[in-house]
């Protein structure tokens, strides 16, 4: 029996076989108790709210995406743009299977405005008491699950009232809001 070389292996390896998820970012960039919205211009969700980001391109890493999406669709640049974590539920998105990568900042610079495909862009104040989220004095109602780490457990967590938010993005606001640090 000969064995067959990585090259040779490559060659014949069918890409097809396995079916691909679509690659987004989205971007939780907060001010003090607001967060950075847009309001979706075109179709899925137009006219809601949503965190800036959009999908990767070609060549480009999840980073430059993250920077590139949040300058096109708000004109704000962020500092200290930091890796999250992911959106990865099947149904997440109703064009496709989508997985998103989530990153953070607490710093930006610029003024929002809309632009690319986001009507609109502000800060929006938001806080999470217990399984309600509001954001900008509108309530989205969440069965939240805590994982044994203390953090949401993302796949356990539903959205059971929304009219606001485009998305799972109230899930990820409400993650990102349980892990910040207190203040007193």
């Amino acid at each position: 029996m000969m064995c067959e070389t990585e090259e040779e292996f490559l060659r014949r390896y069918d890409p097809t076989k396995y079916r691909h998820p679509s690659v987004a970012v989205d971007c939780v960039v907060m001010r003090g108790d607001e967060i950075l919205l847009v309001r979706r211009g075109g179709h899925p969700f137009k006219g809601k709210l949503a965190l800036p980001g959009g999908f990767i391109e070609e060549g480009e890493s999840a980073e430059q995406a993250a920077m590139r999406e949040l300058l096109e669709e708000t004109g704000i640049r962020a500092e200290r743009l930091r890796q999250f974590g992911f959106a990865s539920q099947p149904n997440r998105d109703p064009r496709d299977w989508n997985i998103s990568l989530v990153f953070t900042a607490y710093s930006a610079q610029g003024i929002p405005r809309g632009g690319d495909d986001a009507a609109d862009a502000k800060f929006v104040k938001v806080t999470l008491d217990g399984n309600i989220l509001t954001v900008g004095g509108k309530k989205v109602v969440l069965d939240v699950a805590i994982g044994d780490s203390g953090d949401l457990d993302f796949d356990r967590t539903k959205i059971a009232l929304n009219d606001v938010l485009a998305f799972d993005h109230a899930k990820i606001i409400a993650a990102v809001l349980l892990k910040q640090p207190k203040t007193i």
